[in-house]
């Protein structure tokens, strides 16, 4: 008995002391984030070739724009797992051996690495994305300033496409000035009821007003056209938010796949580090 107590002590120590400290490893997953970045901006540059390949100015040419729509989410499916696919095994196959766990918690352990790699290429992503989107609105800003006064500030804003539907004529206008201010004085009001959704039957009235009096038609015939117009821009509307809304759940499903592609990739990279997997043959160069 006096013997075994020493040696029991011993063990337990042992034990203790490769326990002890963080099993964690940043330089590895890192890298690993820096990896999975790095495969995917060459695969999404090389993507955007093959998109440009698809699609053409031309009707009727290309690509339609349904198989352009699903072609790119499949690609952009493929880009995100691939990459953390390949960022999470290296983050698996280059951490340290564990040889004091279970083999299930060394494959906890290895896919919790994996799992980080790809939280830190997505806050990676949303900081760039963020400060991207940041400079672009503060460019804008000063460049919108510039193109108002460039363009005479006529308060078209983003109804420019709408008015110039609305105001269509076939000839040259009478009085260019006043359809100007006419267009102005329609594109704010109907920046003015955007929050509402709806066009009230009052102001509907004056702007197939103002379009007869500045296009040549019959009360009757603008009317008609107002209704056809803003129906044409509510129906796109509708059509952009709910593109938006599908654009959206398939972006954080494929952002779900992917933190499961990288749990994968470093389960199994930390499999074949501790089998001792030898891809050497794949990298003889002669």
């Amino acid at each position: 008995m006096a013997t075994r107590q020493p040696q029991a002590k011993m063990e337990s120590a042992a034990v203790r002391a490769g326990d002890a400290g963080s099993h964690f490893e940043w330089a590895p997953v890192i890298a690993g984030a820096v990896l999975a970045s790095a495969i995917s901006l060459v695969l999404l540059t090389f993507g955007s070739a093959i998109g440009l390949s698809m699609v053409s100015p031309f009707e009727g040419e290309g690509a339609s724009g349904t198989l352009f729509a699903i072609a790119l989410a499949l690609w952009l499916l493929w880009v995100i797992v691939s990459s953390f696919i390949a960022g999470g095994y290296l983050a698996g196959r280059m951490r340290r051996r564990m040889p004091d766990a279970t083999p299930h918690e060394v494959e906890m352990r290895d896919g919790a690495h994996g799992l980080t790699v790809w939280a830190v290429g997505i806050v990676v992503a949303a900081v760039l994305a963020t400060a991207g989107v940041s400079g672009v609105v503060t460019g804008g800003g000063k460049v919108a300033g510039a193109v108002a006064s460039a363009g005479g500030g006529d308060g078209e804003g983003a109804y420019g496409g709408v008015v110039d539907s609305l105001f269509r004529a076939t000839g040259q206008p009478a009085n260019p000035a006043a359809m100007e201010a006419a267009r102005g004085e329609v594109g704010r009001m109907l920046a003015r009821v955007a929050a509402q959704g709806e066009v009230a039957a009052d102001d509907k009235t004056y702007i197939a007003r103002l379009i007869a009096a500045h296009t040549g038609l019959a009360q009757p015939d603008a009317e008609r056209r107002v209704n056809e117009v803003l129906a044409d821009a509510r129906a796109a509307a509708e059509t952009a938010r709910k593109s938006g809304v599908l654009i959206g759940f398939l972006a954080a499903a494929g952002l779900l796949v992917g933190a499961a592609g990288a749990w994968w990739g470093a389960s199994a990279g930390g499999r074949h580090r501790d089998e001792g997997t030898d891809f050497s043959r794949f990298t003889r160069w002669r």
